[in-house]
């Protein structure tokens, strides 16, 4: 048994696909003996047993919807499909695996439908959200799905169908490791820099030292000798040439 898991917003848009016809006409379901086109819920927690029109279960389910209306994607779509080599459920049989599924993912308490229209698989839909308001969060909800389809295929009978490999995650203490460790690699960083910033004011220091030492009084500053004083010229205006302004 293989699930596959979806969110949204609308339980109308999901119910009027799986009561639909399907892309090729493949929705299917036996009533009386006959193949019959869409879809019919086989099993609930609401009394929507049979029901051929998504119109009534939609509105269950939005009615424990608008309690919380800021709750994003508070729609949680399921499909349970069985391999080829298993053998056809009835109605009352995926009815059971749908109750056991629910019990297993821990929204057994919230309004939810499960809808065939197919020999080998079917389609959950819940309200994220219960009458009371209280909301089912699904956290890790493709793991819990596969040990949940895991225990119903070995109640049932049925092959077990491959399982998609999830990466582990790290443990807290993996976590802080790696985080310590890439801090510490930051601050050997940062040390490294400082250092050459220090190294490089000793540095500048040194060549200071030596210009005092050997430049004690460079001339732009040097002050005059004690003793010396500067001779003072007094002015004296230029005397016009005897022979200026005569002519020759």
């Amino acid at each position: 048994m293989i699930a596959k898991i979806t969110r949204g917003k609308n339980p109308g848009d999901i119910g009027a696909y799986l009561h639909g016809p399907g892309k090729a006409n493949e929705h299917t379901y036996t009533a009386a003996g006959q193949r019959v086109s869409g879809g019919v819920v086989v099993g609930s927690n609401i009394g929507a047993e049979g029901q051929t029109d998504p119109r009534w279960w939609a509105g269950e389910l939005r009615k424990a919807l608008n309690t919380r209306p800021e709750i994003k994607n508070p729609v949680w779509h399921a499909s349970l499909r069985n391999t080829k080599a298993d053998r056809t459920l009835t109605n009352e049989e995926w009815a059971d695996v749908g109750q056991s599924f629910a019990e297993g993912m821990g929204y057994a308490e919230h309004p939810w439908v499960m809808v065939r229209h197919g020999d080998d698989h079917v389609h959950i839909v819940v309200s994220r959200v219960s009458d009371v308001g209280d909301v089912w969060h699904g956290r890790n909800d493709r793991r819990a799905a596969q040990s949940a389809c895991t225990r119903l295929e070995q109640e049932n009978g049925l092959e077990k169908a491959p399982r998609r490999r999830i990466q582990p995650k790290l443990a807290v203490t993996a976590e802080r490791e790696e985080a310590r460790g890439k801090a510490h690699a930051l601050g050997s960083h940062r040390a490294v820099k400082e250092a050459e910033r220090r190294e490089l004011e000793a540095h500048r220091a040194r060549i200071r030292e030596m210009r005092e030492a050997n430049f004690p009084n460079p001339p732009t500053t040097r002050s005059p000798s004690k003793g010396i004083v500067p001779v003072v010229r007094p002015y004296t205006p230029l005397q016009p040439s005897r022979d200026e302004g005569r002519e020759r």
